[in-house]
């Protein structure tokens, strides 16, 4: 154990504030408790006042805050940042120290499941039943269920099983987390010498945090900065962003390819075919919603068909974009097909989580801050609905694409830089990552057709 270390400027645990709010026990505990009331006060509230039309505060906090911004902003600022504060994660702590600490089952312990009921739960019900889970009742059922879920879970197995298996949003922070700015690492020359590994014994989810740095990868980390508290040798890096995405990346698991290529559809791509180009003049001439219209003649009221094709359609080509050009470009390049896809795929979180971006930044002025500002008036006892900020006719929302286009940029030169661990000719890598690449291609065809149709 490490109790003094001189720390470089690249470390956030030796700023003032900054660090105060990181490593101190007492802050971290304050910052929790916060986000647990919050949490709390929106379920109890769902509850109590179940229709939209008596309660704002509801969804403002799941949707508009905790969505958003916990989630979307602090994994590009942060990774697993929301994970040290999360309200599921704070009660596992607790709950865990006085558990069964079981191994969890083989049918249980995939890392699958989490995201699959992220799809099932949320962007399914999003897409086809607009405006469900914006009801206060059904949102608050859908978090007590998983919060129950969650409990049982931390009390039944060991190593915060739940954060890492079945958590609906645990594979996605740790796979965006690797292109955040910063990264828990260990100072090795003290690691060299150390022999009690206090780090590795304080990790609730049994990780060791002083291989983080050698393997490239925080692995399942929730910072929960356990191991900080333990041992002064544990460090919080400023990096340049995506710096992990550059290197070998040395994960058992290939969940984060399933990860980037399943949100880039049921988000990114999703939201351009059913939200950008469904409300352009063309919209009448797109494929998902002339099947739609069509279904819904004589298919049961109340689900959005045109929003279903939408879906299925951007799954399916997003699926044979990326597989089929990483195909093509494994017999290009003469590299194994499966060994091309898992180096490759990382390449592909700029394009997803930039992405996501452009729709928080335009989101924000469109519905969040109206809605957390309606949301704060209902709590006060005071009636005043607050209007948007902005409205889709100003043309300074759509500004906020930029995020994507930036994204497509940076994914792009990602490709061809990893491209680079293999040994091509010029020409031959150049036509490999034209290949790989076909997502962003793709990307910014609905991208261009999204300025042409808005021109019409």
């Amino acid at each position: 154990m490490v109790t003094a270390q001189k720390r470089s400027a690249s470390d956030i645990f030796g700023w003032a504030l900054v660090g105060f709010i990181f490593k101190d026990k007492r802050a971290l505990f304050a910052v929790r408790t916060a986000a647990m009331v919050l949490f709390l006060s929106a379920l109890y509230f769902g509850f109590a006042y179940p229709e939209l039309s008596e309660n704002p505060y509801t969804t403002a906090i799941f949707w508009s805050l905790f969505w958003p911004f916990f989630m979307i902003v602090s994994i590009v600022a942060l990774g697993p940042g929301f994970c040290g504060i999360c309200p599921h994660g704070v009660m596992g702590r607790w709950i865990t120290r006085y558990g069964l600490k079981k191994e969890i089952p083989s049918w249980l312990k995939k890392r699958g499941i989490g995201l699959a009921l992220l799809i099932v739960l949320y962007w399914i019900p999003v897409y086809l039943f607009p405006g469900a889970l914006k009801v206060p009742l059904v949102a608050s059922s859908l978090f007590l269920l998983l919060s129950i879920v969650a409990a049982l879970s931390y009390y039944l197995f060991k190593d915060m099983a739940y954060c890492t298996y079945l958590c609906p949003i645990g594979a996605v922070t740790k796979s965006f987390g690797k292109v955040a700015p910063v990264k828990l690492q260990t100072y090795q020359s003290a690691c060299q010498e150390c022999k009690s590994f206090d780090c590795a014994s304080a990790c609730e989810s049994g990780l060791q945090p002083y291989l983080f740095e050698k393997k490239n990868s925080m692995r399942d980390c929730t910072l929960c900065m356990e191991c900080a508290h333990s041992c002064e040798a544990v460090a919080f890096h400023i990096t340049a962003p995506i710096s992990s995405l550059n290197g070998e990346i040395k994960d058992r698991h290939n969940m984060h390819v399933w990860v980037y290529v399943s949100l880039l559809a049921v988000i990114t791509i999703t939201m351009g075919f059913h939200h950008a180009l469904g409300h352009s003049p063309i919209k009448s001439s797109l494929p998902w919603y002339q099947l739609g219209m069509w279904m819904q003649g004589f298919l049961p009221r109340g689900v959005d068909w045109v929003g279903f094709n939408a879906l299925w359609m951007a799954v399916v080509s997003v699926v044979v974009t990326v597989f089929g050009g990483f195909k093509i470009a494994s017999m290009i390049a003469g590299v194994p097909y499966r060994v091309l896809v898992k180096n490759l795929t990382y390449a592909l979180a700029p394009l997803m989580i930039m992405g996501s971006l452009s729709h928080v930044g335009s989101f924000f002025f469109l519905h969040y801050a109206n809605d957390l500002a309606s949301a704060y008036y209902w709590l006060i006892g005071d009636d005043t609905v607050v209007k948007p900020l902005a409205t889709f006719r100003d043309g300074w929302v759509h500004s906020f694409k930029l995020f994507g286009y930036l994204g497509a940029l940076v994914t792009a030169l990602l490709l061809f830089k990893r491209l680079g661990q293999y040994q091509l000719a010029f020409t031959k890598r150049l036509a490999t990552w034209l290949f790989a690449g076909a997502i962003v291609w793709f990307y910014l065809f609905i991208q261009i057709l999204q300025i042409a149709a808005r021109s019409m």
